[in-house]
């Protein structure tokens, strides 16, 4: 079976939203998707896309990249190996700092 149609678990994707959810909700989180892929080398990843409302306060990057490892980190405690790559997708009137 490809990774690409690999469905993911539901216990990952709740991860996922939730702490997604929980950290960029201030920045005008609206949803995720969640699917199976692989990287450039073919190692078996989660890709991750994120989308925003045009709500919400500036983007802080600092919060943005301490992202990838809180979410990382309750992945791989609950068994995911797979390594998790986001794609934020911020309106472009969206403001920036950090």
């Amino acid at each position: 079976m490809s990774v690409a149609l690999e469905k993911i678990n539901s216990k990952v994707e709740e991860i996922v939203s939730e702490v997604i959810g929980l950290e960029m909700k201030r920045f005008g989180f609206k949803s995720v998707h969640v699917e199976a892929g692989e990287d450039h080398d073919g190692d078996p990843v989660l890709l991750i896309e994120v989308r925003y409302s045009e709500g919400g306060a500036k983007i802080d990057m600092r919060v943005v990249a301490q992202l990838l490892t809180k979410l990382r980190d309750r992945l791989w405690a609950a068994g995911e190996t797979r390594f998790p790559l986001i794609q934020h997708h911020f309106p472009k009137s969206r403001k920036v700092i950090g």
